[in-house]
């Protein structure tokens, strides 16, 4: 089984209907769960909330029309889907629709983007629930799940799929994916490693120059350098930016009652009309603009 959520969501015959047939294929490690599935007549599926994984849906011939939160998909082979845990979600998979299922435990992800980045994630990861399966960023990810699902097919336990998260975190567009241009790159020193270090871990903090430098163990001067010419950028820069990072992570997954303002204070901006301008140079949209469309699609 998919698992015991999963599998005592809801399930509706809708009319036109007369019988099912209904096959199941599952092959499962710790925390992913490989899925062939298929009703074989039109029904409606509630699951809710499924709280505890990602359901990655990806269609092998006909459609569904699902819905994650507020995001309405109509998933085809051209267009699967993932589902959010923590938003609920609602399905309507036609007579013909036959699809294949990866279910990818939610802390897992959580532990692998924490790994992966260097920082401690404090909204819930969200994607967008539409994945263009013939994106050209998610190449890479499409031939590993498709290995993965043939070693399944032989009766062989599928790999670690430490990579197949990871490469999906990169590619499929969520809350995070701002995060994934800010890693260092591989000529980056271990001075300039211990300076990212502080501007990830204390970016909200009244840090300075100085600051960054005496934790990373070199000059004020030599640390700009560095910084210049790995990211054009100087390290009060990449700190400011950092915080722009974690401004849209929070807005894109608000919290109940948090505001632009509050997110703003909270991270060290206390200009709000330059955080306003910064984050939509950064970004493309003001922050009142990604709050708004979280809220009409996530509440």
């Amino acid at each position: 089984m998919v698992a015991r959520k999963y599998c005592a969501h809801k399930l509706d015959i809708l009319p036109g209907t007369s019988q099912l047939d209904v096959v199941h294929n599952h092959v499962a490690t710790d925390d992913l769960s490989f899925n062939y599935m298929r009703y074989g007549g039109k029904v409606e599926i509630k699951p809710g909330e499924l709280e505890e994984f990602y359901l990655i849906q990806i269609p092998l011939r006909g459609r569904a029309q699902v819905k994650n939160g507020h995001q309405i998909v109509d998933s085809s082979p051209e267009f699967a889907t993932i589902l959010n845990p923590d938003l609920k979600t609602e399905m309507v998979w036609h007579a013909d629709c036959e699809m294949l299922l990866v279910q990818i435990d939610a802390q897992r992800v959580k532990a692998e983007a924490e790994q992966f980045l260097g920082r401690q994630l404090k909204s819930p990861i969200r994607f967008e629930p539409t994945i263009r399966m013939k994106a050209k960023q998610l190449e890479t990810w499409r031939q590993r799940l498709r290995h993965m699902f043939q070693d399944a097919d032989r009766d062989v336990m599928p790999t670690s799929g430490s990579e197949m998260i990871l490469e999906l975190l990169q590619a499929a567009p969520s809350n995070i994916q701002c995060f994934f241009d800010a890693r260092p790159t591989e000529l980056a020193n271990n001075q300039m490693k211990r300076a990212m270090e502080i501007i990830k871990s204390q970016f909200d903090l009244d840090l300075t120059l100085d600051d960054i430098a005496r934790a990373a163990g070199a000059s004020p001067r030599a640390l700009q350098y560095s910084f210049k010419k790995a990211y054009n950028l100087t390290p009060m820069q990449m700190l400011r930016l950092e915080r722009l990072r974690w401004a849209r992570h929070l807005l894109l997954a608000p919290g109940p009652n948090q505001t632009v303002t509050q997110i703003a204070l909270d991270l060290g901006f206390q200009h709000l009309g330059r955080f306003a301008q910064e984050y939509r140079e950064a970004f493309g949209e003001t922050p009142n603009q990604t709050l708004s469309t979280s809220k009409r699609q996530f509440d």
